[in-house]
């Protein structure tokens, strides 16, 4: 049956019709443009600002910020009034700007993140039009990006991860359209395009495509790759957009530049573990973040490798395809793999090239021009994703057992469901030879998994990872502006949400000598230390909150003591 004129584009993604041909439209670019940016609207900025700033990572962007905006000064980002260069400086500006039009905010802190992820998907689409997979194909993969959950909660983190991984997707696709015949202007909006990503991470953003690029061009033989002009005006637009502040900051900062960033900050992470992992941690970061697609990712891996993509792609002229992506994947996945600094979040830039191998995938294994039954590897790849989601959710709910988090027990069971039930109706979805019910299936799950992670899940963790439940009860008592200290404590969510610095000490002599200079102020510690405090004969001290994590003490030294020491 065919149709007599343009359907939406997501009735147009495949047909579970048993044995007939099925012929349909191209959905128009705009009708496209329509898709993505109505699925990424509630995906990406729907509750933006409703929960707090989590503690390590947000925080330590959002507070430089607000002190630059304070300050006046906008070269360098500010910390406790100092001069500070943990990341360079571009997701900073990107913060300051947002305060600037809406107020010092959570919502302001995390909008260039929603805005970069909304970005990201446009690379995505533009790449897939181009690798021939057509609109249809194109929005397919596209689809695929906006509703893993690990991109669409990283459009909602004010870090610098979802800004580096769409300067890196602009940058490839430039790269790729320069391959297929661009010019030297792509070449040069591709340097730039890295540049950018050097001003929001540093270095990996230009070791990334340096590896990826590199093993593309060993692999397909393409001399496109290394033609003098082309290297030269990726280098020019790289420079021409990097280098000043880099400059700026060696003349004015040179310790900073070299101690802070370059040693303590990304060699110091390279050679020195901060955080704890365990065997193949990235394996299971992929299968988590890009659930719910994440089952078909070794078979399109493995397809992309093939033997005929890797001659397709060797013809000079020819948009990259498959390989190409493959190269950009793996570049990605190596590099942080070699680090010895793991998080969830450095594997993001590996997302839009797995995004387009998976809608690629599946494209071809349930093709719309027929709607024959499927093949039996992709039934079977389709139905191993039940017990990827059953371990996925049992592995959540022990974590949060581990972590006794009880209070979010019952809510990961009931996202472990959802899951688990969105798996087996895709599962179904495949049966019938259905890219578009797969499709629906798929974005209805993830939405389903954000609601449930932001109305019930975040709101539960918040008093674990962020100190505004603390301050609100402080606040609401009228004694937020009491707190002068803090023993043992070193969140920065609470220099946002007093609105200042407060002194942080880690020895109980300092607290001692504090507590006597003012005494009857209040001090921020950690739950597990309240009893010794109470305890502390050294001290009168009065519990004013107890949180889960964090507590808030008043401390006076005791009378005897300030007799012995008189």
């Amino acid at each position: 049956m065919s149709s007599s004129g343009p359907r939406p584009a997501l009735f147009c993604l495949g047909s579970a019709a048993p044995d007939r041909v099925v012929t349909m439209e191209q959905p128009s670019t705009p009708l496209c443009l329509a898709v993505i940016i109505a699925l990424a609207a509630p995906l990406f900025l729907i509750g933006l600002g409703s929960t707090a700033l989590y503690d390590p990572d947000e925080p330590y962007y959002a507070v430089p910020a607000r002190e630059m905006l304070q300050s006046g000064s906008w070269q360098v980002p500010l910390f406790r009034g100092e001069p500070w260069f943990d990341k360079p400086i571009l997701f900073y500006w990107i913060v300051l700007a947002a305060y600037k039009s809406l107020g010092v905010s959570e919502l302001a802190a995390r909008l260039g993140s929603a805005l970069a992820a909304l970005g990201g998907l446009l690379a995505v689409f533009a790449f897939g039009r181009g690798m021939e997979q057509g609109r249809k194909g194109a929005l397919v993969s596209t689809l695929v990006l906006a509703t893993t959950v690990g991109y669409a909660l990283a459009a909602r983190a004010a870090v610098t991860d979802m800004t580096l991984t769409a300067l890196l997707a602009a940058g490839m696709l430039a790269a790729a359209r320069h391959l297929a015949g661009g010019g030297i202007r792509m070449a040069w909006l591709a340097g730039a395009a890295f540049g950018l990503g050097a001003l929001t991470k540093g270095p990996v953003a230009i070791l990334i495509p340096v590896v990826a690029l590199g093993a593309y061009g060993l692999i397909t033989r393409r001399a496109d790759l290394a033609r003098p002009r082309a290297l030269a005006a990726a280098a020019g637009g790289l420079v021409l957009v990097a280098a000043p502040w880099y400059l700026y900051m060696a003349l004015a900062y040179p310790s900073l530049l070299v101690k802070d960033f370059l040693e303590s900050g990304n060699l110091g992470r390279f050679v020195h573990p901060e955080h704890v992992t365990f065997p193949f941690y990235y394996a299971v970061v992929l299968a988590a973040g890009l659930m719910p697609w994440s089952v078909a990712l070794p078979a399109a891996l493995v397809r992309a490798g093939g033997r005929s993509t890797r001659s397709e792609e060797r013809t000079p002229g020819r948009h990259p395809g498959a390989l190409f992506l493959l190269c950009w994947f793996g570049s990605v996945v190596l590099i942080f793999s070699a680090a010895a600094s793991k998080l969830p979040s450095y594997l993001l830039p590996a997302f839009p090239p797995a995004a387009l191998l998976l809608g690629s995938f599946w494209r071809q294994e349930l093709p719309e021009e027929t709607a024959a039954r499927p093949r039996r590897p992709a039934r079977l790849t389709a139905l191993l994703g039940v017990p990827l989601a059953l371990i996925l959710a049992g592995a959540a709910v022990q974590t949060a057992r581990g972590h006794a988090w009880d209070v979010v027990v019952p809510p990961t069971v009931a996202l472990g469901a959802l899951l688990v039930i969105g798996s087996i109706l895709a599962a179904l979805a495949v049966a019938r030879g259905s890219l578009r019910w797969l499709t629906y299936t798929h974005c209805a799950t993830t939405l389903a998994v954000l609601i449930a992670l932001l109305g019930v899940v975040m709101p539960r963790l918040e008093p674990f990872h962020s100190t505004r439940p603390l301050v609100r009860e402080l606040q609401a008592a009228g004694l937020n502006g009491q707190v002068i200290g803090t023993y043992k404590v070193s969140d920065v969510s609470l220099d946002y949400y007093l609105g200042r610095n407060p002194a942080r000490h880690d020895r109980m002599k300092q607290v001692i000598d504090a507590v006597r200079k003012q005494p009857g102020s209040i001090w921020v510690v950690r739950t597990q230390d309240v009893d010794s405090l109470l305890a502390e004969p050294r001290f009168t001290a009065q519990l004013i909150h107890r949180g889960p994590s964090r507590s808030a003490l008043r401390l006076s030294t005791a009378s005897g003591f300030e007799a012995e020491n008189r």
